[in-house]
């Protein structure tokens, strides 16, 4: 039936599956059914189908378009890939016999230059940092040569390094550029170290540097010449030219001498200038004598006199001697042919010695250096340089006579020799705090002073406190008090003062001769006046003794005193100090002077025994004002000057405190001015007047 329906359409066979399953499907219908709702069933689902491809087409319009337009062009592009696929059939062939020549040119074993050279690329770029530190070194050397003195140790050893490089590396270009600019600096360097040998007032520790230095350099400059030879007349040369430039400088005196020089053979005998001559004459020995001595002096240290290297079949008695040996030759005659020229226009005897003593100077000088040219004088015509030569011969002699005598030891007592200890006074701080520490209580027991010191955690630091300005004021204080008692004395004897002798020297003693009372007070005056310059030290020094004051250094010990009571307080016990020494210096002085005038050889042992009477003498009678100062310096505050301190002491002590630490102050100023005084007596008699 479907295929009746079919035939009877007109539809070619074969239909379309879909075509036969709808022909079928009529079949089953009936012909009511086909005639009325068929149709209507066909226009609602063609109704439908129309609205599902607009809608397909409202969404994918531009889809389709681009595809009918791709698909347009398909055939084309089928032809292209065609022709493509034909060119590659073609070329694939041709690829890879380009890939096998490519393989056996990069192959291990064929050698291949690219390989090398990207090898090469390799290795450098591995070795960069090398290479530019390589590069650096020229700018590095040229840098440490132009820098100072100071980096010219560190310019050798870059020089010295780049030279190890190439010879390790000869073949390298890199290498070789660098060595050239290094060759090039180091000659800079070697012309600066030269031109530095040419500058005045050269020491000898720049000229060993410095020559030092050129040993390192001249064997690489100039392999064929050996440093040995050649520096020593390097040295000369610019040592020699350094003194040509100075000598120069006195161009200006000796156009003058010329013009002297002229007027003389104008003049004739009747010619007694020279003045001008003179002074060119001093200043040229001068500065030949200096730079002469100088320059030989550092050319031998600085290996100068080595000679030539001897072998030991080779015949030396032709080889050329040391620049050095015969470099004093040439200087010498240059002297001596300006004293030939000059010399006879100083007429003036005087001039001529003075000039002629410069001379012998300046032999005897370089004669320490083996170059002595005193015997060359008398061939230029000097007659008096042989009774020169004698004069001054015989004056060296007496000065080492006089100085084998002042190295003599001094004598003490007994005729054995004065040492006096610079440590005496630190041997003896004990008593001097313990005499302190006494005086300034109400209670004077020596006893209980030394529990108390020996009850401190230090005992030895107790002890020896104040120390520093005990040490500065009786250093200071001497030698104020004995030069100001010797100008005191030697003004008294050249005045005529009444009670003063005749000025000379009697006994052992080598002071002038005075009266007693000219001794009083002239000692009570200089030792009054030592007393008043150094009583701060005082005040700090018995302060730094005492156990109610405990400062940690002087300066603490002046800050305190100065914040509490002011400058006064350096000066506090001014009075009673003045009391104290004025009576014992003037008697130590005249007990001592009286006991000296007995003529005996032993004046040594007389001075230290009169001194030993006077000291311990004295300290009897000056040692109330003495309690009196250390009253006052301890304790401003309740004694606030001598006659309120002596007054509350008795009241308050007794007499006995005037006497207070007596022992102590005897057995220490008694030593302590025997020692001064027989120190000094022996330095009066030995070096005259200070």
């Amino acid at each position: 039936m479907a295929e009746a329906l079919r035939d009877l359409l007109g539809l070619d066979a074969p239909s379309d599956a879909a075509d036969l399953e709808f022909l079928e499907y009529l079949e089953s219908l009936s012909l009511e059914s086909v005639l009325s709702s068929e149709p209507q069933a066909l226009a609602q689902i063609s109704q439908s189908m129309l609205r599902s491809i607009q809608a397909l087409s409202k969404r994918s319009h531009k889809y389709m378009v681009n595809s009918a337009i791709r698909h347009s062009s398909l055939q084309e592009t089928i032809r292209d890939l065609d022709l493509r696929a034909c060119e590659l059939t073609a070329t694939v062939p041709r690829l890879d016999a380009e890939a096998e020549r490519f393989s056996r040119s990069l192959s291990k074993s064929g050698g291949s230059q690219i390989l090398a050279q990207r090898k090469e690329a390799l290795h450098l770029l591995e070795n960069s940092e090398r290479i530019v530190d390589l590069l650096e070194l020229p700018a590095l050397l040229l840098s440490a040569v132009t820098a100072s003195p100071l980096g010219y140790s560190t310019s050798l050893d870059l020089y010295g390094h780049i030279r190890r490089l190439s010879s390790l590396y000869p073949e390298s270009e890199l290498v070789r550029s660098v060595r050239l600019q290094a060759d090039d600096a180091i000659r800079q360097l070697a012309i600066d170290l030269i031109t530095s040998l040419t500058t005045p007032n050269l020491k000898l520790a720049a000229a060993l540097r410095t020559t030092g230095w050129l040993k390192r350099i001249v064997p690489e400059l100039v392999p064929d010449l050996p440093a040995g030879d050649s520096l020593p007349a390097v040295f000369l040369i610019c040592r020699f030219s350094n003194l040509i430039t100075t000598l120069e400088a006195l161009n200006p005196l000796r156009e003058l001498a010329d013009e002297e020089r002229r007027r003389q053979h104008s003049a004739g005998q009747s010619w007694s200038g020279g003045q001008q001559t003179e002074r060119f004459l001093k200043r040229f020995i001068e500065v030949f004598r200096e730079h002469s001595f100088n320059i030989i002096s550092i050319s031998k240290n600085a290996g100068g006199c080595a000679g030539p290297e001897t072998g030991s079949g080779i015949d030396n008695l032709g080889s050329i001697p040391p620049v050095l040996s015969a470099f004093p030759m040439h200087l010498v005659g240059m002297l001596l042919e300006i004293l030939r020229t000059y010399l006879p226009v100083v007429k003036d005897q005087a001039s001529r010695e003075s000039i002629l003593t410069q001379v012998l100077y300046c032999a005897g000088s370089l004669g320490r250096l083996g170059a002595d040219f005193g015997m060359l004088i008398p061939s230029i015509g000097v007659a008096e340089w042989p009774d020169l030569i004698k004069r001054h011969r015989l004056l060296a002699g007496r000065l080492e006579s006089v100085i084998a005598d002042y190295k003599a030891p001094f004598t003490g007592v007994g005729g054995e020799p004065l040492q006096v200890q610079p440590s005496f006074c630190f041997r003896s701080r004990p008593l001097d705090l313990l005499k302190t520490r006494v005086q300034q209580s109400g209670q004077p027991t020596l006893y209980k002073s030394w529990l108390e010191l020996r009850r401190s955690p230090n005992q030895l630091r107790a002890l020896w406190r104040g120390t520093l300005p005990s040490a500065i004021r009786t250093g200071f204080g001497s030698a104020l008090y004995f030069s100001s008692l010797n100008a005191i004395r030697q003004y008294a004897a050249r005045s005529n003062v009444p009670g003063t002798g005749q000025g000379g020297m009697a006994g052992s003693t080598a002071l002038p001769k005075l009266s007693n009372t000219a001794n009083l007070l002239s000692g009570a005056v200089a030792r009054t006046l030592a007393g008043v310059v150094l009583m701060p030290l005082t005040v700090i020094k018995v302060r730094f003794e005492s156990s109610l004051y405990s400062y940690p250094s002087l300066f603490s010990a002046v800050k305190d005193i100065k914040g509490r009571e002011g400058f006064r307080g350096f000066f506090s016990g001014v009075g009673a100090t003045a009391m104290r020494d004025a009576p014992y210096a003037g008697l130590t002085s005249s007990n001592s002077d009286a006991k000296t005038v007995m003529g005996t050889p032993l004046a040594g042992s007389i001075n230290f025994g009169s001194a030993i009477l006077a000291g311990a003498a004295c300290s009897v009678v000056s040692n109330p004002f003495d309690a009196v100062k250390t009253r006052i310096q301890l304790q401003p505050q309740n004694y606030r000057n001598m006659g309120q301190a002596w007054y509350k002491m008795i009241t308050e002590d007794g007499f006995r405190s005037l006497w207070s630490g007596l022992g102590l102050r005897m057995g220490r100023k008694a030593l302590s001015s025997a020692l001064a005084w027989t120190l000094y007596e022996e330095l009066i008699r030995r070096y005259g007047s200070l």
